[in-house]
């Protein structure tokens, strides 16, 4: 049910970010409805949306990842329930370690997202406000690179089937 849950939170926030296509001309909110903060088109800003705003599709690769990882893990548990074999338990083993990265490279990009909050920016003096950039641009850059390898090896692993 959680995960359920989940799926239909990604797909309403990946909706969102997609739903615009006018452009805005406001430098708070150019960015398909998400609000970029006001720093008079700052390239650093720039710069995190821009990671965030490469990675935001793979979001339903994740979940179409998911759901065939889910699938072969259900097929692979009725072939063990047949003739356990080692290939088999490596198999199990390989697409469930899979499947919890493809979770955690979710998460973790919902969660950037909500903490992310560029109306902060705003509020702090330059000093604070370039130390905020750069650690956001520090996580999403981790966001970036847990959902590009648990894509890679994901779908090597489907691939391979």
């Amino acid at each position: 049910m959680k995960t359920t849950i989940m799926y239909i939170l990604a797909l309403f926030l990946l909706a969102g970010c997609n739903s615009e296509t006018q452009q805005s001309t406001d430098n708070e909110t150019d960015h398909q409805g998400h609000d970029h903060g006001s720093q008079g088109g700052d390239p650093r800003v720039a710069e995190v949306m821009a990671i965030h705003d490469s990675i935001m599709p793979s979001v339903s690769k994740i979940m179409d990842l998911k759901q065939k990882i889910t699938i072969d893990l259900k097929t692979t548990d009725s072939l063990l329930a047949l003739k356990p074999t080692g290939d088999l338990k490596r198999r199990k083993e390989e697409a469930f370690t899979l499947h919890l990265q493809l979770e955690k490279a979710d998460q973790e990009m919902m969660n950037w997202m909500h903490q992310y909050k560029a109306d902060t920016l705003t509020k702090l003096d330059e000093q604070a406000a370039a130390t905020y950039i750069a650690d956001q641009k520090m996580k999403i850059e981790a966001v970036r690179n847990l959902m590009t390898k648990s894509i890679k090896e994901a779908q090597i692993f489907t691939e391979k089937r």
